[in-house]
């Protein structure tokens, strides 16, 4: 089998967009089940910018059983923001990460001077409203979010940052730490208002954090942040066995999940990536973050 197939054998998405969704997604839940069905994967975490993927996870799961979903939900404006009510019920339905905000995040909204995504095209209008942050007015955490970081590590799920700035973020990984978190994710590393710097991504991982990689960063026209060739290198300098390989894809302008994921992959090998810290990414990282046997 080639090698980019292989690396997609039993692996795991930890980041992928699906229909229904308030923006354009062009398949839906199933759909993406039968692609990675195609490839052999072993699942997928849902990801919805709206709402809490957990029923639909569990519908998926029901359809398919021999594939495993995963369900989730994002801070976001929509589900009350950085709210430990919306944390605890999503973790009680079954949920395995938890993310800050992401589109209706302060930060975002500062770097893209824009609230939203309106290249993907939402459907209705909403409603506005303030950046969602962690910081109070004064600048120190919210209250709110050290009763999530215990829901969390009580849970042992994954708390993954979202589109939190850089400081926002070490201000959460140093207060994730503190009450047990075990599994801190850093969302897409290498898109766009994540990018941290390399130096940065090298002191989040001392301090326990993994990193996400995303294909969409080098393998979607519209949301291209970043060229294989420098990937590769990040990735033989942080070491695959602190970080994750997503897709982060579900965009009418990229190919499906999977398929994305192995063009990148496929560049990345191409590049000089190695193999075995390729599949840590896809397969024993994520495994570890859901709480599953390698």
């Amino acid at each position: 089998m080639r090698r980019d197939l292989k690396l997609l054998v039993d692996a795991i998405d930890m980041h992928a967009h699906t229909h229904p969704a308030l923006f354009r997604r062009p398949i839906d839940d199933s759909d993406l089940a039968g692609h990675a069905m195609d490839f052999g994967m072993r699942g997928f975490v849902l990801k919805d910018h709206d709402s809490s993927t957990t029923g639909r996870a569990y519908h998926v799961n029901k359809e398919f059983p021999h594939l495993e979903a995963f369900g989730a939900v994002v801070l976001n404006r929509s589900v009350g923001g950085i709210n430990p009510h919306v944390v605890q019920s999503a973790l009680q339905y079954g949920a395995k990460v938890i993310w800050m905000p992401s589109n209706h995040s302060k930060h975002h909204a500062e770097f893209f001077d824009m609230p939203d995504y309106p290249q993907l095209g939402r459907r209705q209008k909403q409603l506005p409203g303030e950046g969602v942050t962690v910081f109070d007015e004064r600048g120190d955490l919210k209250p709110e979010v050290g009763v999530i970081c215990d829901l969390v590590a009580e849970a042992d799920a994954c708390l993954a940052t979202g589109h939190l700035s850089l400081a926002e973020t070490k201000a959460l990984q140093k207060e994730a730490n503190a009450r047990g978190v075990r599994k801190f994710l850093v969302t897409h590393a290498n898109w766009a208002l994540t990018k941290y710097p390399l130096e940065e991504q090298k002191a989040l991982v001392a301090d326990g954090a993994i990193l996400e990689y995303v294909a969409v960063s080098c393998v979607s026209p519209t949301f291209f942040e970043q060229d294989p060739e420098q990937l590769a290198g990040w990735i033989g300098e942080i070491g695959g066995e602190n970080l994750v390989f997503s897709s982060d894809l579900g965009q009418p302008s990229a190919a499906p999940h999977p398929e994305g994921m192995r063009m990148l992959l496929t560049a990345l090998l191409d590049y000089g990536a190695d193999y075995d810290q390729l599949e840590l990414m896809t397969k024993a990282n994520p495994a570890k973050l859901l709480g599953l046997s390698a």
